[in-house]
């Protein structure tokens, strides 16, 4: 009997620790992304509160270019935030009983770092910043281990990510080519993670990795310490997109999941819904099924791609990220769905969920919820204005028709609560129908069939379409007020209107 007892302990006791004695996650993060759209101290609070309510108990922060370095101020943007605000909003969260986990890039990623003169020796390449060469360990050492040391300072966390996602670049310089050639691309890989991770646990800290690249090149994970933990984003599509999750579940190491409210192909023009809430339905019982003791709700305000304006040698003038999206102020029920998710053993029913919501939250009626789970599932494709279609091969006018009908729908809906997020949903599809409008026009402009006696239909067109688009930036910015930087709000609507106020110009300048 009593070793009976003694091994069912045994099995509860590695249950735990593989953070599935009660089918749940010891970790639930929600992810704050500040390479783009910098939110407010009072926001980003406001974000924990609402978190820590719905069951998360850790935020992981993403703060790039806005943390306030002081060894290495040169890092830091116009948006940064002061080392008061950073100690705050910590104090704040672990008052709300949340973790709040610092995330600092490495070897991926490092645009913002390696743009600047005084780290520019550990660039992979002269002219992409995107990663540092890893054959420059004892260049790299002294350099991380001095921004490592002033973030974990402002955060008591055991954990410490430190990215290492997406080094496309990895052995591409001629001496890492050819240590790759010789050793290997996992060998190349890890000898930098192995050093990176000895910052980290000297602090006396967890370190986190994605797990994206050891995915890729698996060869050499048996080196890699025995406490880093693993992060599987998957945000939509196979387990083993990246390569065999076998690999690191077979070798017992520990890994948390990663899903997402906001990734591509998602800009400020278009949201996937439905991709997001099936991306919850399928992945989170997946990790859950194979002992992911952790889970992460990751929400991106970019692709973390990046193009730049060159001066001389090389010099960055100006960073421009490649994709920008809708604030997260629009999301919240994407929020909730993943702590739902997150929080129960079941998969998540996406139409049963977004149906609860609206008449939990909006008040609806079954007629109203079924409006609201239409436009969630309604298609969200790009448009080309060289084929005139979407990548479904819809034209574009049969789109815009379709976005007519969603938003004549949403328009007529009258939410007796809540009602500050039917307008961001509102605000979304405007946006969009703004945009399809304008490309339907650019696609007739760049067509072979346009002739000069076109011009002034299009312009009278083009000259409706800026204008509904001041208006949309005047919802956009009361929309978000106190939610972004106003800095911010300012560069996401030039963004969005920059190309057609420039068709505008085009075709309203008298050179005939």
């Amino acid at each position: 009997m009593k070793r009976t007892t003694a091994f069912i302990f045994a099995i509860l006791l590695l249950a735990c620790i593989n953070g599935r004695a009660d089918g749940q996650f010891g970790v639930k993060a929600m992810y704050v992304d500040f390479r783009t759209e910098v939110r407010t101290l009072s926001s980003i609070k406001e974000l924990a509160s609402e978190a820590a309510g719905l069951g998360f108990n850790t935020m992981l922060m993403e703060y790039e270019a806005t943390f306030p370095f002081d060894n290495n101020a040169t890092l830091q943007n116009r948006y940064s935030f002061t080392k008061e605000e950073i100690q705050d909003f910590v104090s704040y969260c672990s008052g709300l009983g949340l973790d709040v986990i610092p995330l600092q890039n490495c070897m991926g990623h490092a645009q913002y770092i390696l743009k600047h003169d005084r780290y520019a020796a550990l660039r992979e390449d002269a002219k992409d910043m995107s990663q540092v060469c890893p054959l420059k360990i004892k260049e790299a050492i002294p350099v991380f281990t001095d921004i490592f040391k002033e973030v974990a300072a402002l955060h008591p966390s055991k954990y410490f990510h430190i990215g290492c996602d997406e080094t496309f670049l990895l052995g591409s310089c001629p001496e890492c080519a050819a240590y790759a050639e010789k050793y290997g691309k996992s060998k190349l890989f890890v000898e930098y993670v192995k050093a990176m991770c000895k910052i980290v646990t000297d602090m006396g800290k967890i370190p986190v990795i994605w797990a994206d690249i050891i995915l890729k090149h698996p060869e050499n994970l048996g080196e890699l310490p025995k406490e880093l933990i693993f992060m599987d984003w998957n945000y939509g599509w196979d387990v083993n997109r990246f390569g065999k999750i076998s690999n690191l579940i077979d070798a017992g190491v520990n890994l948390w999941g990663a899903t997402a409210l906001r990734s591509g192909p998602d800009d400020i023009y278009l949201t996937q819904w439905e991709k997001h809430f099936n991306n919850l339905r399928d992945f989170v019982p997946f990790a859950r099924s194979s002992g992911y003791q952790g889970m992460v709700q990751t929400s991106w305000s970019t692709s973390g791609a990046y193009s730049y304006n060159y001066g001389m040698k090389n010099e960055i003038l100006e960073m421009f990220p490649t994709r920008s999206v809708y604030p997260e102020s629009g999301f919240n029920i994407l929020i909730e769905a993943t702590s739902w998710a997150f929080s129960h053993e079941e998969p998540l029913d996406p139409e049963k969920f977004v149906k609860e919501y609206a008449e939990r939250k909006f008040g609806f009626d079954d007629r109203e919820s079924a409006i609201l789970w239409e436009y969630f599932t309604m298609p969200q494709e790009t448009v080309s204005a060289r084929t005139g279609k979407d990548a479904k091969g819809r034209t574009i006018g049969e789109v815009i028709s379709s976005a007519r009908q969603m938003k004549e729908k949403m328009d007529a809906l009258r939410p007796s609560s809540n009602k500050k997020e039917i307008k961001h949903l509102r605000l979304m599809l405007d946006i969009r129908l703004n945009y399809l409008k304008f490309k339907q026009c650019e696609s007739e402009f760049e067509s072979e069939g346009y002739n000069e006696s076109d011009r002034e239909g299009l312009k009278e067109r083009m000259k409706a379409i800026c204008r509904e688009g001041r208006k949309i930036d005047r919802k956009f910015a009361r929309l978000n007020r106190n939610f972004l930087k106003p800095g911010e709000i300012r560069y996401l609507q030039h963004l969005r209107g920059d190309k057609m106020d420039a068709l505008y110009a085009t075709l309203a300048r008298d050179d005939r």
